[in-house]
């Protein structure tokens, strides 16, 4: 029987009620809900979204860090499944690289618990083998870099492959110091395909690229949005962590059009019944 674990949840709530979808953000690897209340947390809710975010467990606030090593891209699932069955009413889901992947397999395993996916530079459905192996040649020794401190070990996180150089030093050091080894029974995990090859789903999903992004390129991210059969969104000069980019906005500006649309397409049907 699983034991469950307290969890970290920020929620910024718009001043006045609405009927608009609740949001929930997905952080990646490394991460924690902290990463949302930079920038997007407050962005959405000020635009009339409640908006949330959660730390798996072992990461963040969240309980469980000195046994982060026994924790499964499952358990995080679990973890955001709880998180949801919390809300008053279906959430959006915007996933980050590995939020990425835990979206798609809520949106797989239980579609109606959500209203619609966004994959925000994200772990592809075919999983992150090829990334990983690209990404080996191109920078073999911030990938060892990484593996050490995922170990445990005091090595610096190599934040550039991760975080824009336009990004202030201060700013930069106060996100670094916030990051955190991540599991390696997870990082396996996301090697491997995320979704089945068969899904079919007729919930609306965004996909959200970037041509600077050191993780995942462009071709993951036109891959993810054929497997989906939707249009992707390839954005110029924005890091992997789009949400603490300088230009964080841009890709701000993207979702809230997604979300806009699917709440007036609502409307429409709604009016029409």
């Amino acid at each position: 029987m699983k034991t469950k674990v307290w969890l970290e949840n920020l929620k910024f709530i718009p001043e006045t009620d609405s009927k608009t979808p609740s949001l929930l953000f997905l952080h990646g690897t490394n991460h924690g809900a902290w990463c949302w209340e930079e920038h997007f947390l407050p962005y959405f809710s000020k635009n009339g979204y409640p908006s949330y975010a959660v730390s798996y467990r072992g990461h963040g606030k969240s309980e469980g860090g000195e046994k982060i090593n026994s924790f499964s891209l499952d358990d995080y699932v679990r973890d955001v499944i709880s998180t949801i069955n919390q809300l008053k009413i279906q959430p959006v889901l915007i996933g980050h690289s590995m939020g990425g992947a835990i979206a798609q397999k809520i949106l797989n395993s239980c579609p109606n618990k959500i209203k619609a996916v966004v994959l925000l530079a994200s772990v592809s459905p075919f999983g992150m083998l090829n990334d990983y192996l690209k990404l080996l040649i191109r920078h073999y020794g911030k990938c060892a870099q990484l593996n050490s401190f995922n170990k445990g070990q005091n090595v610096p996180y190599p934040s550039d492959l991760f975080l824009s150089n336009e990004i202030s030093r201060e700013r930069l050091e106060h996100f670094v110091q916030q990051m955190q080894p991540e599991s390696r029974k997870v990082m396996l995990g996301l090697l491997k395909r995320i979704v089945p090859k068969t899904m079919v789903t007729d919930i609306p999903i965004l996909v959200l690229g970037s041509n600077k992004d050191k993780i995942f390129t462009v071709r993951t991210c036109k891959s993810t949005a054929m497997f989906y059969k939707v249009k992707p969104i390839i954005l110029p000069n924005l890091s992997h962590d789009m949400m603490l980019d300088a230009n964080w906005y841009k890709a701000a500006e993207v979702i809230l059009h997604f979300i806009q649309k699917i709440s007036a397409d609502e409307t429409i049907r709604g009016d029409s019944e």
